[in-house]
């Protein structure tokens, strides 16, 4: 396959992020549960791969603008396209009954991105590396002088109650957009990397580092939640090992302590550095990984694939119909078509909807909807719309 895999790649990686968090959902209402395996898989990675590979978007939607000296065209498309998530967002979380709906946070934090689109690489990496150090203790220390608690935290609609809504959005929420905004720094900082690899000869060597340095991130982000279940462990009644389910347990939004030795924790949804470490680290794998299989593949096989790549690259679409559908579904779930609602059936029927949606959009050659209209909105407020690489960012497209 020719040098454009990479971005190939990272459409089936949005598909693999999607996926996943339909996994979560449909699993989450499954009986008996999913064991640890599966959860720590399915609980917090899923998103935040979501996320960075929002972040790769942002910076290939910019990159032609950027290239053009329209610097201002480029931070105002992107401003254009979070507010347009954002408010979709809040569009949504009102019938989306059954899962802590992204789209908001994810928008705000977009928006937030524009800025450092026109930073030098290493800013962008030092203020990524600055949060990631000290966002979820940020999160954890607001929580606590608000007085929210975990899982009571939820986007109303922004009519009813709209300092509590933005401040959910912002920084109190499952979705801080504020912890959002570190792993779309570090999408940005991957599609850097990857264009700079123009030639199918520094491609692959390009994503194996990138491999190389997720690897790492897990295990760095692994040792971290190990001790930091040792050191508080220690407190609980019967040792580390009983209260290990607990620590580890979703966060949704932050650690429950202020004390900085609960951000050796790596909780799913808590935006501590053991967190964002494993997170990352699990994300740049996938990225790589599937990027590096799809170079692997023989010529002529990339027609076999493209409902899985048009699928990926639709995911904002196919992510709205997944919450609208099983939201409709889930009063179902206790009565004799719970299958249609939870466990592995009802994950495997979500899962081929997204695929058959790729599948049409494939063979019409079309975008998905929703990825339209970000993309018109975007262009609308840039002024211009211009040409740029063959990606398919979540929410746009990559004309800028």
């Amino acid at each position: 396959m020719s040098g454009s895999a990479r971005w190939v790649g990272i459409d089936l990686a949005r598909l693999v992020a999607v996926a996943g968090m339909m996994a979560s959902h449909t699993l989450a209402f499954a009986e008996p549960e999913p064991g640890p395996g599966v959860v720590a898989l399915i609980d917090g990675p899923p998103s935040t791969l979501f996320a960075v590979l929002g972040g790769v978007s942002v910076a290939l939607a910019a990159r032609s603008r950027l290239e053009a000296g329209q610097r201002a065209a480029a931070v105002r498309a992107t401003v254009a396209r979070g507010l347009v998530v954002l408010v979709l967002g809040l569009l949504l979380a009102p019938i989306a009954s059954a899962v802590y709906v992204v789209l908001a946070p994810f928008g705000l934090a977009i928006a937030a991105a524009s800025v450092f689109l026109l930073l030098p690489t290493w800013a962008v990496a030092a203020v990524a590396l600055v949060l990631a150090g000290s966002v979820g203790w940020l999160v954890a220390v607001a929580r606590d002088r608000l007085g929210v608690l975990p899982e009571t935290s939820s986007i109303v609609t922004i009519v009813a109650d709209p300092p509590g809504t933005l401040q959910d959005i912002a920084l109190t929420g499952v979705y801080p957009a504020l912890v959002w905004l570190v792993y779309l720094l570090i999408g940005m900082l991957v599609a850097r990397s990857l264009t700079s690899a123009r030639s199918r000869s520094r491609e692959r060597p390009a994503l194996l580092v990138l491999a190389g340095v997720g690897a790492v991130l897990v295990a760095l982000g692994v040792a971290a939640s190990e001790l930091g279940l040792r050191l508080i462990g220690a407190r609980y009644p019967g040792g580390p090992e009983l209260a290990r389910d607990d620590l580890l347990a979703n966060g949704y939004g932050a650690v429950p302590g202020v004390e900085p030795v609960w951000q050796l924790l790596a909780a799913p949804h808590t935006g501590t550095p053991a967190d964002i470490a494993r997170t990352v680290g699990i994300a740049l794998l996938v990225i790589a990984l599937l990027s590096l299989v799809v170079i692997a593949l023989p010529r002529g096989s990339a027609r076999a694939i493209e409902p899985l790549r048009a699928a990926g690259a639709a995911p904002l679409s196919i992510y709205v119909v997944h919450v609208t559908l099983l939201s409709a579904l889930v009063p179902l779930a206790q009565g004799p078509a719970g299958w249609l609602a939870a466990g592995w059936l009802a994950w495997a029927l979500q899962v081929a909807i997204a695929i058959a949606l790729g599948a049409l959009l494939a063979s019409a050659g079309a975008r998905g909807p929703l990825e339209t209209v970000v993309g018109g909105c975007a262009d609308a407020a840039a002024g211009r719309a211009r040409e740029a690489p063959p990606s398919a960012p979540i929410g746009s497209d990559t004309r800028g």
